[in-house]
């Protein structure tokens, strides 16, 4: 059971990848494909801790007023 409700999305950034970079041909580029991807579950994960960072500090003060 997945807590988040995160998948795998690496087959999905494909056209994204192609429309960011003007790269055609996806798999004589891998490397800069999996860069990419990376950078992608990357900033995912940033904007989910940032975002339970928000939901614990609003709780926090919540809970200081109790």
């Amino acid at each position: 059971m997945a807590l988040l409700g995160l998948r795998n999305r690496f087959n999905e950034f494909r056209d994204d990848f192609i429309r960011d970079t003007g790269v055609n041909n996806v798999e004589e580029h891998m490397e800069i494909y999996a860069q990419y991807v990376t950078a992608r579950f990357a900033d995912q994960n940033h904007k989910l801790l940032n975002d339970l960072n928000n939901q614990i500090q609003e709780l926090y003060k919540v809970l200081k007023k109790v």
